[in-house]
């Protein structure tokens, strides 16, 4: 999928027909009182970086939150395949994911996306929350199909 076929699609899905990446192939969208999403296009890999950033870490003197992000990118446990990531200087939470678009369809952008922007609001309200350092117990298992032999 090209680069203008991409954020079409992320555009129409938005409401926001004028959406266009920068001459660095990024794209920041901010939704109101929710969460701000960047998309940045990795031209010589037909790669779409997503990125949003969810909040601080906060007081992590025992180190619960952190071993709270740990476990929940461990398989993928708690992020629907997405990564979190701390921000070394910081101390920033962020949530990523990295996509090839060359043999997608913006329908499975958009339902990509929408996956991500669930996973962050959630993430966003633990974090925000004592409750970050708590595993979360309905956190969906990724499913790893090309690991299962038939």
């Amino acid at each position: 999928m090209s680069p203008s076929l991409i954020v079409r699609a992320i555009g129409s899905a938005l409401a926001l027909p004028d959406l266009a990446f920068n001459e660095d192939g990024v794209c920041c969208v901010f939704i109101p009182g929710e969460l701000e999403l960047q998309f940045e296009w990795i031209a010589d890999s037909s790669q779409l970086l997503l990125l949003a950033p969810l909040g601080d870490l906060g007081d992590d003197a025992d180190g619960s939150r952190s071993r709270a992000l740990l476990a929940a990118n461990f398989l993928f446990n708690g992020t629907r395949g997405e990564s979190l990531s701390l921000e070394p200087g910081s101390g920033k939470v962020y949530l990523c994911a990295m996509r090839n678009m060359e043999a997608d369809t913006p329908e499975r952008l958009v339902e990509w996306i929408t996956g991500f922007v669930d996973t962050a609001q959630q993430w966003r309200i633990r974090l925000a929350s004592d409750y970050a350092a708590q595993p979360d117990p309905h956190a969906p298992i990724a499913s790893m199909p090309h690991f299962v032999r038939g």
